[in-house]
C-alpha cells in the first residue's frame, strides 16, 4: 500500500485574530478557507497552506477563544515542523527577531538545520532546511521572497511511551517506512514531498497531557479518494481491531477518525475535492464559507464568531 503522508495538522489556539496574524502574516501561509467546526459551529476552522491548500501543506486551527493552555504529555503530537529552502535560516532568524519571537538555531538529531520556537499559545514549531528546491506552489507573500517561503509540512513529532507499536501501524497500514533511529526517536517517511515525514519519540512512562491552547488536536493522513479511505479503515479493523468513525463529508475532503494503538486521535482525509469547490482561486479564504446544512444559521453564526480581518494579500 503506497505511502501518502500527512494531509494536515490541526492545532487548538485561544485567539483567532492573533493566530491568523502569526501564521498568515508572520509565517506567510495562505488562509485558504475560513469555515467553522462541524461539531461546534460557533468556532472557526481556519485552514492555511500553500496557494491552494494542497494536502501536505495544510495547517489548520480551531480557535477556542480564551481556552486555557494545554499541558503536554504522552500519546499526543508535540511539534510541527515546516519545510523551508536551504539557506533560509538567516532570513527567518531576522524575521522572528523583528517580531520579538524567541527562537533557537540548532540541528536535529537527523542532521537537519532548523529554527525552533513557539507560537503565542506555546505550540512547539520548527522551520527546517530541507535541502530541496523551492516549491512552485508556495504562497507568494509580499513580504517574504519566494526563495525563503514555507514549503509545507516537513515533520510531525508524536510523543509516545513506546515507539515500536505505533511505528508498526504507520508502516503496515499507512505506508510509511523507517528511515532512521536515534535513542528513543524513530523517523518514518512516506515520500520526499511536503508532509511525508513523521517522528515517533518514545518517552517511557510519561503522564498523559491535557488538551488546550497550543495542543495539536489531531494530525490527518492522506487517502487518495473514498475507496482508498475505505480500504485503510478495513485494514485497521482487520489487523488491529480498530474501529474508525463513519465517513464524514467535510465539504473539502471526506474524513474518518480513530484512536491509534496508544490512544492518539488520528484522522484519514481524502485528497479531494479541495478548497476551490465553493470559491475561486483568487478569493480563497476571504469570506466565511459554511457547510450547506448550516447556511440557514449564517446570521446567527456570524454574530457568535470573533472578528477576523479580511486578507489583503
Amino acid at each position: 500500500m503506497a505511502g501518502r503522508g500527512l494531509h494536515h495538522v490541526t492545532l487548538i489556539s485561544s485567539d483567532a485574530e492573533r493566530s491568523w496574524w502569526f501564521y498568515a502574516r508572520l509565517l506567510g501561509m495562505r488562509l485558504v478557507k475560513r469555515t467553522v467546526s462541524h461539531q461546534d459551529p460557533g468556532t472557526f476552522h481556519l485552514c492555511l497552506g500553500d496557494e491552494t491548500g494542497r494536502p501536505g501543506t495544510l495547517f489548520t486551527l480551531f480557535p477556542w477563544q480564551r481556552v486555557q493552555r494545554g499541558r503536554r504529555g504522552a500519546c499526543e503530537a508535540w511539534q510541527t515542523s515546516f519545510r523551508i529552502p536551504a539557506g533560509s535560516l538567516d532570513y527567518w532568524t531576522r524575521r522572528l527577531n523583528m517580531a520579538d519571537v524567541h527562537h533557537r538555531v540548532s540541528q536535529t538529531v537527523f542532521g537537519e538545520n532548523c529554527l525552533t520556537f513557539e507560537d503565542p499559545d506555546g505550540a512547539l514549531l520548527a522551520l527546517v532546511e530541507a535541502g530541496l528546491p523551492a516549491q512552485p506552489t508556495a504562497w507568494r507573500h509580499p513580504e517574504i521572497p519566494a526563495s525563503y517561503a514555507l514549503q509545507g509540512l516537513h515533520d510531525l513529532v508524536l510523543k509516545v511511551r513506546e515507539a515500536d507499536p505505533l511505528s508498526e501501524l504507520f508502516r503496515e497500514i499507512l505506508g510509511f517506512a523507517e528511515i532512521g533511529r536515534h535513542g528513543g526517536l524513530v523517523r518514518l517517511r512516506a515520500h520526499d514531498e511536503p508532509g511525508g515525514t513523521i517522528t515517533l519519540d518514545g518517552s517511557g512512562p510519561l503522564a498523559r497531557g491535557q488538551l488546550g491552547a497550543g495542543s495539536i488536536h489531531h494530525p490527518a493522513f492522506r487517502a487518495c479518494n473514498a475507496a482508498d479511505q475505505d480500504a485503510l479503515v478495513q485494514a485497521l479493523h482487520d489487523r488491529y481491531g480498530i474501529a474508525a468513525t463513519e465517513p464524514k463529508d467535510r465539504v473539502y475532503y471526506r474524513s474518518v477518525n480513530f484512536r491509534s494503538t496508544c490512544g492518539i486521535l488520528l484522522e484519514i482525509a481524502t485528497d479531494g475535492p479541495g478548497f476551490d469547490v465553493d470559491e475561486s482561486f483568487e478569493t480563497l479564504g476571504r469570506s466565511l464559507r459554511l457547510p450547506p446544512n448550516l447556511e440557514a444559521r449564517r446570521a446567527e453564526l456570524q454574530r457568535l464568531l470573533p472578528s477576523l480581518p479580511t486578507p489583503d494579500i
